[in-house]
């Protein structure tokens, strides 16, 4: 104990034997403190400081090596006075005592002023998400976002915490005395910055990585980069979405509204997902005074009901002629895939008349996954004719005859670009058998031409050849034609209405998504009356709101295309025809574009006709063109849904939680300055 200890013996030989029986007892008692010391604080050695396990036990065997000199000694002298055993007995409590304090002594007084914990923190700082079990002490600095104390059975307190990083998140375990506890949560709270010296390892309890054996902590700055809206002339988001989206966004509503008001914008819109929960919150979050506008609204789960059933109908009857096609093409968009077969049947008097079925050579290879889904490989096409041989010849045995195929739209989209290109005259009756299904057998639930054969006892061997699979529609049709005939319905017009009518075929059509705002009070009781009917009327897994019913209540109220998946940018994205983008142009009071970033994922997706991010740029570009020439507004936004950038890991744990497969791939959909903003479309022009 750093201690030199000169003791003399003389006593009689009468006083041999109590002096021997004293000091036996005291070694005793010695000891017995010693381990019940260490069955006390067991706990704290293990978890926080394992060294003084062992500089417990070097003072116990030191202790015991001390006593027993000094019981050695005793046998020599033979006349100790009485006063020498008691200068004896109170050295040894000394020392019984002195090993007491430094047992319990776990930390020297630190050099720094600023740790209030431990010895020192120095050290360069490591990113938690660098850390592992086995790297040895490191320093970490972070915010606490969580605190416990608890009370161990041994009297003691074990205060753990969270502390992040921003780049992770880790936990820690301070094992402290009585009196040390109130000190350390004097200075220690959640929300607060702080640099923390310890070693990382495997928490068996845990069963993950967390920092134990603390050495030091002390106060820290917040390190966060404060992002400010330094510009004149402020943006506002028009495409938020709050908590109240459940499952998708983690946006705090008071939070979101005063970082627009600290930023200096006059405004922001609330859209969360189908529903207006958030506007009682958001409304107590402005004074009537104050110079800040909520602007509210929806993004809505819209339902194209203003397209025809039967598209361009031009008054035929229903015993008219009928060519059902099919192709298989190289990939989903007209604009940058190639045909590479087409297969047709014609159907008069609802019988099979005749075929049509022909390879395209589409010039390029054919890329794996199309000739793993359809069996077609370069050999089969390679001497087969081009488009320019086979398109004119299928139109003319089309003829004046209304053409059927299932989801026609995408058919008909990769006939009506080719034949553009090539001048032809492409201006036929369209009928879908999907849309038709729909009305014919609402209770079906999916429409796949697979689960339609099923339905109509229709074989189909070689699904995604274009002449298998027209050949089955064409069965299928057939079959319909005959509930068509008895519903009573003579013509294509009366077939139009028929589907008009149809509350099913709403739940069961395909939704896009489009922004609703309210102008004014008018607007917002129409947007009320919206969502109450989404929910009532035409709820099937989501609220839908068809686009008459918009027409209906419109006054007060501005509607936006939304994102990518509205249905102008997914019309801008396939290359659907001018008319038909006109017809959607037409619709919306505004069109939308995002930053690249939120659109990334189609990059991903080989179903998705996008290679590269200037394809990506390309569509916001054409959507800015289509703004000039219907000379309406074009905003960009963020579609946000979570406030900062590093709040994504919070989206991604739910996302994660819903089972998607990229939920550790987020697009950056956080709410962004102008500068950012005007940074993310430099690529458009100063304009």
């Amino acid at each position: 104990f750093g201690m030199e200890v000169q003791i003399g013996f003389n006593y009689t030989e009468e006083q041999k034997t109590k002096l021997r029986e004293a000091n036996e007892l005291r070694l005793k008692q010695e000891l017995a403190a010693i381990e019940a010391n260490q069955v006390q604080t067991k706990p704290d050695i293990k978890d926080a400081d394992g060294e003084n396990e062992n500089k417990a036990l070097s003072e116990k065997q030191s202790l015991e090596n001390n006593i027993a000199v000094q019981d050695k000694k005793q046998e020599t002298p033979k006349d100790a006075p009485k006063q020498d055993a008691k200068k004896v007995e109170e050295k040894s409590q000394e020392i019984k005592n002195n090993a007491k304090a430094e047992y319990g002594k776990k930390k020297s007084p630190s050099q720094d002023p600023d740790v209030f914990y431990g010895r020192n923190c120095e050290g360069d700082i490591i990113e938690i998400k660098d850390l592992y079990d086995g790297i040895g002490p490191v320093c970490i600095h972070g915010q606490v976002i969580a605190l416990e104390d608890r009370e161990l059975k041994s009297g003691k307190f074990i205060i753990s915490g969270n502390i992040t990083d921003f780049t992770d998140t880790i936990s820690f375990k301070v094992f402290v005395s009585p009196d040390d506890r109130e000190p350390l949560l004097a200075e220690l709270k959640t929300g607060n910055f702080y640099i923390l010296k310890g070693v990382p390892m495997y928490d068996t309890y845990a069963r993950e990585v967390s920092v134990a054996s603390i050495t030091g902590i002390k106060p820290a700055n917040d390190f966060r980069v404060k992002r400010m809206d330094t510009s004149i002339d402020k943006r506002v988001e028009l495409h938020l979405h709050t908590v109240m989206s459940e499952m998708d966004s983690v946006v705090d509503i008071k939070k979101v509204i005063k970082r627009a008001k600290d930023w200096g914008h006059k405004a922001i819109a609330i859209t969360d997902h189908g529903c207006v929960q958030a506007f009682p919150i958001a409304n107590h979050c402005v004074s009537p005074d104050e110079d800040f506008k909520i602007i509210y609204g929806v993004e809505g789960y819209f339902v194209d009901d203003l397209k025809d059933l039967v598209v361009n109908d031009k008054g035929q009857k229903i015993d008219s002629e009928y060519v059902v096609f099919d192709i298989e093409t190289t990939g989903l968009s007209p604009r940058f895939n190639k045909i590479i077969e087409i297969g047709a049947v014609r159907i008069k008097d609802g019988k099979i008349q005749d075929k049509f079925s022909q390879f395209v050579n589409p010039e390029v290879p054919i890329p794996y996954s199309i000739t793993k889904l359809t069996s077609i490989n370069d050999n089969m096409v390679m001497e087969s004719p081009t488009i320019e041989e086979v398109l004119p010849q299928f139109l003319e045995f089309v003829g004046d005859a209304i053409l059927v195929a299932h989801n026609a739209s995408f058919d008909t989209g990769f006939i009506k670009e080719f034949a553009k290109r090539q001048g032809l005259t492409f201006d036929c009756t369209i009928v879908d058998t999907m849309t038709l299904a729909h009305i014919l057998i609402p209770e079906l639930g999916k429409y796949t031409l697979d689960r339609l054969c099923k339905q109509f006892n229709v074989s189909l061997e070689n699904h995604h050849r274009a002449c298998d699979d027209a050949y089955a529609t064409a069965e299928i049709f057939v079959k319909m034609l005959k509930m068509i005939h008895e519903k009573g319905i003579n013509t294509i017009n009366e077939l139009n209405v028929m589907g008009s009518a149809s509350t099913e075929s709403i739940k069961k059509a395909k939704t896009y998504h489009g922004i609703i705002l309210v102008k004014n009070d008018i607007g917002r009781v129409n947007l009320y009356r919206l969502i109450s009917e989404s929910h009532i009327n035409y709820f099937n897994r989501r609220p839908r709101i068809p686009k008459s019913l918009i027409n209906k209540y419109r006054e007060g109220l501005i509607i936006g295309s939304a994102c990518e998946a509205g249905e102008l940018y997914q019309a801008m994205l396939y290359n659907n025809s001018e008319d038909e983008i006109t017809r959607l142009a037409n619709f919306y009071d505004y069109y939308e574009i995002q930053p690249n970033g939120n659109n990334m994922f189609m990059l991903e997706k080989e179903s998705i006709p996008v290679e590269s991010v200037e394809d990506l740029e390309e569509i916001n570009k054409r959507i800015v063109d289509l703004g000039r020439q219907f000379n309406k507004p074009v905003v960009a936004t963020c579609d946000v849904h979570f406030l900062d950038p590093e709040d994504e890991i919070y989206r991604r744990i739910i996302m994660a939680g819903k089972g998607f497969d990229d939920a550790d791939n987020q697009p950056p959909l956080f709410l962004r300055t102008t500068e950012e903003m005007l940074e993310e479309f430099a690529y458009l022009g100063s304009d």
